[in-house]
């Protein structure tokens, strides 16, 4: 980030609380937005994909949750271009309002009785457009709330959005399990699946009111006023004079997506098969280990402003890597171990979750104000689609082929690898160019 910019437009209080507000309920609202499907799914399945092997259907909507990642990187193409050239507060308000209709506009669909095979590809469209704006939604806070930090707080601020993002994801399964507690399962399946979807609106309206109120974000303000530095075609320069850095964008993002995802979808499953837990434990389970991991997510927010986004990262990579065969171990040994599973489940999901925070860190600091959202966007939302989308596919084959429950546990760890290698190469090396490089010294680093 420019020191210029710091000097000529200084950051207020007011304005930093303003826009870390607004980023946090951004993507809480897209946090539960993209989520909610999930746990709806059983109820979705059999009115948008009906077949007579119920699993058959379940999986047909599995790959309508799956539609979402894949449009991510497109996203991140056109908001990222759209985020430089016009600015960050504008993208932010296009790209939730964009999402929360979409989410409200499921809430409306009819079912396969109604309009036929419309009805599936209505609702694989609307996944598609969630995805869309995540890619430009996640990102776009990111950046939007880290330009308006200090060298103090650039790592707290930094955990903003991840915190936001798991808020939402945690709050999608507790408002379906109220739902259900006040409908019928008979009428959950009728219309009740509905009421999750349809509550996207106010959410939605409130976060547009709030972003709309804000002032773009003081760097790319400074920037804006110098016409002639703006890119003309960020995506192109991202390419052509920041691949380095894209790349390490994508596999920051590959493998925390890879190990979040591992923790909250992979995991479940697990104890499940392996450790005689039902699907309503394990459910249980993961909400309360990712409440557990909120708090956590922001103390290693501050603990990036400690000790440096580099020096965490590296630290982190190395705990969750020692971390996953004792907690495969634990799980398969739950009968005999009975409360230590849990416990060990919920400090794997606290570490999995604040791997995250100094790569969010990195995302929006390896790249110059001008190509900021554009490379942090495409990189993030290519490392989603490898990450997420595939991440829990092949911990399962690899379990399925290998024959043996731990083949999941070292591809953590070649995970991990990739991510500790990503991470070293984006080691601080000299101050003389256009981006920071640590979470301790908005320095200007070349890469």
């Amino acid at each position: 980030m420019s020191t210029s910019a710091r000097d000529t437009s200084p950051t207020t209080r007011q304005s930093t609380r303003r826009a870390s507000v607004a980023g946090l309920l951004g993507t809480a609202i897209e946090g539960y937005d993209f989520a909610v499907y999930a746990y709806l799914v059983v109820f979705i399945a059999p009115l948008f994909f009906p077949a007579e092997n119920r699993a058959i259907g379940i999986l047909a909507a599995l790959l309508a949750l799956g539609a979402g990642f894949l449009a991510r990187p497109l996203g991140g193409i056109y908001f990222g271009r759209m985020g430089d050239r016009y600015g960050r507060r504008f993208t932010l308000v296009v790209t939730i309002t964009i999402m929360g209709t979409a989410t409200f506009l499921m809430g409306l669909l009819p079912t396969y009785d109604s309009i036929g095979i419309m009805a599936p590809i209505l609702l694989v469209l609307l996944r598609f457009v969630q995805g869309f704006s995540v890619g430009g939604e996640l990102m776009g806070a990111a950046t939007f709330v880290t330009e308006h930090s200090s060298q103090k707080n650039y790592g707290f601020l930094s955990a903003i959005v991840p915190f936001g993002n798991a808020l939402g994801g945690a709050l999608a399964p507790g408002v379906v399990g109220i739902v259900t507690l006040f409908v019928a399962d008979d009428l959950m399946g009728a219309w009740g699946w509905r009421i999750p979807l349809l509550l996207s609106l106010p959410l939605t309206v409130l976060v547009v009111v709030l972003r709309r109120r804000l002032h773009e974000s003081p760097e790319f303000g400074n920037l804006a006023r110098r016409r002639d530095t703006t890119a003309a075609t960020p995506v192109a320069e991202v390419l052509k004079h920041h691949r380095r850095a894209l790349l390490q964008v994508i596999g920051l993002a590959t493998a925390v997506m890879f190990i979040g995802l591992f923790a909250l979808s992979y995991i479940p499953l697990d104890m499940q098969f392996a450790g005689g837990r039902s699907a309503g434990e394990a459910a249980r389970y993961a909400s309360i280990a990712m409440f557990c991991a909120m708090p956590c997510q922001l103390l290693m927010g501050r603990t990036v402003d400690r000790f440096g986004r580099y020096r965490v990262q590296l630290v982190m990579f190395c705990a969750s890597a020692a971390a996953v065969f004792p907690l495969l171990y634990v799980i398969g040994n739950a009968d005999r171990l009975g409360v230590l599973a849990p416990i060990t489940y919920v400090l794997f999901v606290c570490i999995a979750a604040t791997v995250s925070i100094p790569a969010f860190g990195a995302f929006t600091a390896l790249f110059p104000t001008h190509v900021r959202y554009t490379g942090a966007a495409i990189g993030f939302g290519i490392g989603s689609v490898m990450g997420s989308g595939f991440g829990p596919f092949l911990s399962s084959l690899s379990a399925e082929v290998s024959g043996t429950r731990y083949a999941p546990g070292f591809l953590f760890v070649g995970i991990a690898v990739i991510g500790l290698l990503t991470t070293w190469s984006t080691r601080p090396r000299s101050h003389t160019a256009t981006a920071r490089t640590d979470g301790d010294a908005p320095t200007l680093v070349d890469n």
